[in-house]
């Protein structure tokens, strides 16, 4: 009986276990073995050791890629994370029309990324011009073609990339702010606390783990991103708006090259890890459980 206890929750978890394996450990480490190869995807794999990875001192489109990821990570982690909590907070503060609001905010998350890209697209185009740069116009302030010049395109990615995503914190925001027990914001009331010292001194706190999740959530998620840079802009003009994700893709699908394209890949997986990490350490353990 003792046994059959024991086999009982491998039995169960197996399904689940199956599929992790199947689309994730075995994809890893057959990507780590790729890495160590040269490799067209046709003629033979021949064997090359740590030249892959040797090649990514040298690789001047890898570095403004990191770099780029980098900067794309902070602008868009900022962004998602600071809107999505006003926008929890505006959801917690009212009462009518919240439904809606919540329907409104929401939308883009549900939105194909490659609809809401050409929408951004038509929205920011200099020729013919677009309803962005009417405004401009209009204000007296000279258009410009924000996702082809290399000195916005990698800023206004980053805020596209930031709207279409930021409802899905709002949620997770406005589902620990509604959760904040009502006793404790009615004696702070009472003790003539304020709403805004109340967000930052009672609120704030009572949902710091759900914070630290959400800030592990946002910090992976933007490392890797690659559908809205790929559609937007494809890694230009140049190299100003490339990504590790979408260098790797052109690597292994224009370039053909699918050996350096994992040696990428695993360079992308430990870039993840290492922010992660990072942010575990600096957050208290208990914050992001």
């Amino acid at each position: 009986m003792r046994s059959k206890s024991k086999l009982a929750p491998w039995l169960f978890s197996a399904p689940a276990l199956i599929v992790f394996c199947a689309v994730v450990v075995i994809p890893v480490v057959w990507t780590l073995v790729l890495s160590a190869y040269k490799w067209d995807g046709i003629s033979p794999m021949k064997f090359i050791g740590l030249k892959n990875y040797a090649k990514l001192f040298t690789d001047y489109t890898f570095h403004k890629a990191v770099l780029n990821n980098l900067k794309f990570m902070a602008i868009s982690t900022t962004y998602q994370f600071v809107v999505g909590m006003f926008l929890a907070m505006l959801l917690s503060s009212v009462t009518r029309g919240r439904n809606l609001l919540k329907v409104i905010f929401f939308v883009p998350c549900i939105i194909s990324t490659v609809a809401l890209s050409q929408i951004f697209i038509k929205l920011l185009a200099l020729e013919p011009i677009g309803v962005f740069n009417v405004v401009l116009s209009a204000l007296g302030i000279q258009p410009r073609a924000f996702l082809g010049d290399p000195a916005t395109s990698l800023y206004t990615l980053a805020f596209a990339d930031a709207y279409k995503y930021c409802g899905i914190y709002m949620v997770v925001f406005y589902s620990a702010l509604v959760g904040v027990s009502e006793d404790v914001i009615e004696a702070a009331t009472i003790d003539g606390c304020g709403w805004l010292r109340q967000f930052f001194y009672i609120k704030i706190p009572m949902i710091k783990g759900v914070c630290g999740m959400a800030l592990v959530m946002l910090i992976n998620g933007t490392l890797k991103s690659f559908e809205m840079p790929y559609v937007l802009t494809n890694g230009g003009p140049g190299t100003s708006s490339e990504m590790v994700a979408t260098y790797m893709y052109k690597t292994a699908f224009s370039s053909m090259n699918y050996g350096y394209s994992s040696t990428l890949a695993v360079f992308l997986l430990l870039e993840c890890l290492i922010g992660v990490s990072i942010v575990r350490k600096m957050l208290p353990k208990a914050d992001i459980e």
